[in-house]
């Protein structure tokens, strides 16, 4: 049971999560530098919003990025091993030299002791926001400092940014096809799944493990991301990198609750042959339900999606591209404003449209329509109108 030491500091971050922000951050579109994702010596990254340009910082132990406004400072510290004993410490310790008041909560993410805090500077000009602390788990490994904030006049117009940065940190690779730290203290990792939920797969229908809970938590996640992306669509100069990273999040929250489902799908695909495997997992993606919901944020989460068999392109997509990732066979998400479409493009032997990324070429899959590995719409062709989404595993 998670140690929560502040009812009203939990809701407070529920609350940020369901915040919409669209007009107050139209500025940020000015910006013409697109940050990419973060990679530190120690193997964590951090998935960048775009448009945060560098500030004062080593490159090795400390980043600092600030938004084009200048108003939201997110910095990422890394601590070297043994210098704090536990994440408790270190919150105590940095948050003392910050002079920061506020509630805090201690939480395990991705087995690391870890506290979360809630950021209300007095000194100067006051500033709020979220800090999160992670402690290594073993004696050589580093910890982490990740401290997020924005004038106290404009926090509710930072607050999902705010929380997104800090939840797109990963603590090393593996970690990339795991919820964010955020996610992990609003929900423990792994979810408690007290229910069953019935699937039908190819080779049969199966009663899997279900938690109404988890599923609300990846909708809650999404929303807050989209809510992050709208703020990126006008721009020219910053819209693609925007809408890669918006999948990458969703990836990131979704892939390992799927792991359960992949392995009941496995039992039913052929070994050693990735493209007859891949035209299965096609096959029964192409038999959604085809869904959309116009007054959301008209996505289906992968859980959902998969469990229910529901959802849109780009919902049937990220599904698929899980669930063949988790099976070792290399993705690629498509995606297309001009087309208004997503697919998939897969690593896999055969013949039929493929699309060239990263120096490799993926075999399409088109989800929506039931048609074979390889095929595209004849309209759809022009792949300079495709744009390519590694999803970061």
């Amino acid at each position: 049971m998670r140690r929560v030491t502040s009812g009203g500091f939990l809701s407070t971050l529920q609350i940020c999560k369901r915040m919409t922000m669209i007009a107050a951050f139209i500025a940020i579109l000015a910006s013409p530098i697109a940050a990419k994702e973060l990679a530190t010596d120690t193997g964590a990254v951090v998935d960048m919003p775009s448009g945060f340009t560098a500030g004062d910082g080593d490159g090795k132990t400390r980043f600092a990025y600030f938004d084009a406004n200048n108003g939201m400072e997110f910095d990422i510290l890394i601590y070297a091993p043994g210098r704090y004993a536990s994440a408790d410490l270190m919150a105590t310790d940095l948050l003392q030299q910050m002079g920061s008041t506020g509630d805090r909560a201690s939480f395990t993410y991705q087995d690391h002791g870890a506290v979360i805090a809630e950021l209300d500077f007095v000194n100067g000009t006051p500033r709020k926001g979220h800090a999160l602390f992670i402690a290594g788990a073993t004696a050589s490994e580093s910890s982490y400092a990740l401290v997020a904030s924005a004038e106290s006049t404009a926090i509710d117009s930072y607050s999902e940014l705010i929380i997104s940065c800090l939840d797109a940190f990963s603590i090393d690779r593996a970690a990339r096809r795991f919820p964010g730290p955020v996610s992990q203290f609003l929900l423990a990792w792994p979810a408690a799944r007290n229910e069953k939920k019935p699937v039908n797969l190819p080779g049969g229908s199966v009663s899997l493990p279900w938690s109404t809970d988890e599923a609300q938590e990846v909708l809650s996640v999404a929303e807050r991301e989209y809510h992050v992306l709208v703020m990126y669509l006008k721009s020219e100069t910053l819209w693609e990198d925007a809408w890669a990273r918006y999948y990458r999040m969703v990836y990131k929250e979704s892939a390992a609750r799927l792991d359960s489902l992949t392995e009941a799908f496995s039992r039913s695909l052929p070994a050693n042959d990735p493209t007859e495997s891949a035209r299965r997992v096609l096959d029964w993606i192409q038999g959604f339900h085809y869904e959309r919901d116009f007054a959301g944020i008209d996505f289906v989460p992968p859980l959902t999606a998969a469990f229910e068999q529901r959802g849109d392109c780009d919902s049937r997509a990220m599904v698929m591209a899980i669930i063949l990732e988790r099976l070792g066979i290399d993705c690629v998400l498509m995606v297309s404003r001009e087309y208004s479409h997503a697919m998939l493009a897969v690593d896999v032997p055969g013949g039929g449209q493929r699309f060239p990324f990263n120096g490799k070429s993926y075999l399409v899959a088109e989800t929506t329509a039931r048609v074979g590995i390889g095929k595209i719409d004849s309209a759809q062709t022009d792949l300079s109108k495709w744009l390519g989404v590694d999803l970061g595993n």
